[in-house]
């Protein structure tokens, strides 16, 4: 896992990878020829490769580069979406909160599995999404905002076969059905990982200290 802040990057590893990691940051011409500033490598003691992605999170040591809004990324990353444009995206979101008594959302990415690249037998999420108030501004042609949705439930679909096996049924509360009326839900997408979040997420992370993992427990 890595997180990025505006002071800079910070990769998360377990000790027994960090060597290989700092080895490659500072020698292959793929990672020496990022734009600066250079990511930092943190080992928190205790953290091994079965530590849940939101118990990371409650590390001293990563709390410590946290001082504002963050986002977290996956180590395996590949994409096409350009970071800045989903900053951007995020933080026209979030000026839309100024002055109100609503704290700022996050942001995450779902991508479909399906289509040209899809690959047999991937994991894939169960989602249930709806739509954002209309934007007072007019979105620019390169805008993300046409494919911003609300997320309103998610899990993963292993999660939703154990959910819906042990219950008969698929429990959705009846508050979220008023609340939103028209919803949409979406089978064959899979969580990027890619989430950005306001700092008051880390200070509900600590207050929930069974929560786990990010996907599951912080966001879905």
């Amino acid at each position: 896992m890595s997180i990025t802040t505006a002071e800079g990057i910070t990769v998360i590893t377990p000790q027994s990878s960090r060597k290989a990691i700092e080895d490659a940051l500072s020698r292959n011409p793929h990672l020496t020829s990022l734009p600066h500033p250079r990511a930092d490598v943190i080992s928190p003691e205790g953290l091994s490769q079965n530590t849940g992605t939101a118990e990371i999170l409650r590390f001293p040591e990563v709390q410590a580069v946290i001082n504002g809004h963050f986002m977290v990324l996956p180590c395996d990353l590949i994409a096409e979406l350009a970071g800045a444009t989903l900053l951007e995206t995020w933080m026209v979101q979030a000026a839309g909160t100024i002055g109100s008594p609503t704290l700022p959302g996050a942001l995450g990415v779902w991508f479909p599995t399906k289509g040209e690249h899809a690959v047999k037998g991937e994991e894939t999420n169960f989602v249930i999404t709806a739509q954002l108030p209309p934007s007072t501004v007019f979105p620019h042609a390169d805008s993300l905002r046409p494919n911003l949705s609300k997320l309103v439930y998610a899990t993963t679909t292993d999660t939703l076969n154990d959910i819906t096996e042990d219950k008969k049924c698929l429990p959705i509360r009846h508050g979220l059905l008023r609340k939103h009326g028209r919803i949409r839900t979406l089978t064959t997408t899979r969580d990027a990982h890619i989430y950005l979040f306001p700092y008051w997420v880390l200070d509900f992370i600590n207050q929930n200290p069974t929560f786990d993992s990010i996907g599951e427990d912080i966001v879905g």
